[in-house]
């Protein structure tokens, strides 16, 4: 087991190391194996095929039955569903990317060290607008957390902490939405909305197994959520939502009395 941590530590801010059971996450931030927001769907496969040769593609459709995007499994056969590893693009209306998401599922002799993982994540992202635990208590079998990054409009990064209170935050919306992987033990959730006010949101979820004091899954999602609120088609009731809340506040507002 110890030369597995020594292996995840070599590959710094990548998280595994390209090999076959593995996850790269490039070092200029903001993106998960290299893939950002506004790349075409080209660019990032070509990023995938270098990644995970073998995947298979199926496109996939979000809530309203509209199409989302595609999502990519490391099994060369269409029958089998459930993948090790799995990445999802959300593509917008003009063909570029607005959301990239890759859950990982670890092998028992594979199982990096959580305090690695964090490391990894925090070196990549930066400080988070809500942390995760930096040590997992023992006793459980199995728990997850979850770590988040937020960023206002400007794309700004939204400080926060461990009182951080969600409520306040401007990617509230943004972390919440559907889940789109078959990846045992995690998820990829791509939001069906967003608000005005969040530029970027990013998550990561890590199942940790206390039993063998490793990281049994993980994923990492990207969402441009300036990109999913302003688009046309798949920004629509990001836009309803928000004109409906809007109505109830003139509304609460101007129904407002004080008696003197």
């Amino acid at each position: 087991m110890e030369h597995i941590s020594r292996r995840f530590a070599h590959c710094g801010i990548a998280l595994l190391c390209l090999m076959t059971a593995s996850v790269s996450l490039a070092d200029d931030g903001r993106d998960v194996l290299g893939i950002r927001a506004g790349m075409t769907v080209e660019e990032a496969e070509a990023l995938i095929a270098r990644a995970r040769p073998d995947s298979h593609k199926e496109a996939v459709r979000n809530h309203a039955d509209r199409p989302l995007g595609f999502r990519y499994t490391d099994t060369g056969d269409p029958e089998k569903r459930l993948g090790k590893t799995q990445i999802v693009l959300g593509v917008g209306s003009g063909g570029r990317i607005w959301f990239v998401g890759q859950a990982q599922n670890f092998e028992v002799g594979e199982r990096p060290d959580y305090a690695t993982l964090q490391k990894s994540l925090l070196d990549k992202y930066g400080p988070p607008t809500l942390p995760g635990p930096a040590h997992p208590p023992a006793g459980y079998l199995r728990i997850k957390y979850g770590t988040l990054w937020s960023f206002d409009a400007q794309y700004r990064p939204v400080p926060g902490g461990p009182r951080h209170f969600l409520s306040k935050d401007p990617c509230l919306e943004a972390f919440a939405g559907d889940n789109y992987s078959q990846t045992w033990g995690t998820h990829i959730i791509t939001p069906r909305r967003t608000g005005k006010h969040c530029g970027m949101a990013i998550s990561a979820s890590v199942s940790f197994d206390a039993e063998t004091q490793r990281v049994a899954a993980f994923s990492v999602t990207v969402t441009d959520a300036a990109a999913l609120y302003a688009d046309p088609v798949h920004g629509e009731e990001s836009r309803l939502f928000v004109d409906k809340q809007k109505k109830l506040e003139k509304e609460a507002l101007g129904g407002q009395r004080v008696e003197l």
